[in-house]
């Protein structure tokens, strides 16, 4: 979990910076602030320049240009999936939250700071379960005899035949048999794959080149994988959407 905070009064910075490093450690919850800063200009710099989700703990007032509801929306468009936390002196400015579709998951009034640190570890652990759920969510689980194996679809290059009945999962470090078939695994998939030949089915994100007169994949990694003729087109075209 990375962590951002935008403060602009240094020492409620500082506690909460404690706060959040606190609740990390005696909780067991993996993360890190980040970056803490009062300039709404660096924190969307670093976003654009590494993009990963964060968690995001905004202040309304934190002077420049922008304030913080303005911020968590810039915010949103950078970082698709980010979760934001408005901390504030005001709580007569919560209506904003919904006036710009922010999706806040908490509007926290700096009135007591026991109760803020209190929100604040409701939020943390709200932020934790959803970044878990969602990532179980894009996992291929493989449900064999003596264990459970989950993958990231993202990593995955291509599911080929192996035998029969028998479906092999490659990614750029593993390669995994389990029992099945294309035809029944590829409705089980979306869009991010495509059965591209009998033997087949292909993570067209992961394409790195297509010979067409040889009907060569080449995959991350090199890892290589045959397209049919008859395929060859809407694999093509589904590569390039």
């Amino acid at each position: 979990m990375r962590i951002f905070i935008c403060e602009d009064d240094k020492e409620q910075r500082r506690k909460l910076e404690e706060s959040i490093l606190s609740i990390l450690e005696i909780e067991d919850i993996g993360g890190e602030i980040t970056l803490s800063t009062d300039s709404a200009q660096e924190i969307l710099s670093y976003i654009s320049e590494f993009k990963d989700r964060g968690v995001y703990f905004l202040d309304i007032n934190i002077g420049g240009d922008v304030n913080g509801i303005q911020l968590a929306k810039q915010i949103n468009e950078i970082d698709t999936k980010a979760i934001i936390v408005i901390i504030t002196s005001h709580k007569d400015m919560s209506h904003l939250t919904f006036k710009y579709h922010i999706g806040a998951i908490d509007y926290i009034v700096k009135e007591n700071f026991e109760e803020v640190s209190k929100r604040v570890k409701e939020c943390i652990f709200v932020a934790n379960e959803k970044i878990k759920s969602e990532l179980e969510e894009d996992c291929f689980f493989i449900d064999k005899v003596d264990k459970i194996e989950k993958v990231k679809y993202d990593d995955i290059l291509y599911f080929e035949t192996c035998k029969k009945r028998f479906i092999a999962l490659r990614t750029e470090n593993s390669y995994i048999e389990f029992s099945g078939t294309l035809k029944e695994l590829e409705s089980q998939l979306d869009n991010r794959f495509i059965r591209c030949h009998k033997s087949y089915i292909i993570n067209k994100l992961k394409v790195k080149s297509i010979d067409k007169k040889q009907r060569i994949i080449t995959m991350e990694g090199g890892n290589k994988c045959y397209v049919s003729l008859l395929l060859l087109k809407k694999t093509i075209d589904s590569i390039l959407v």
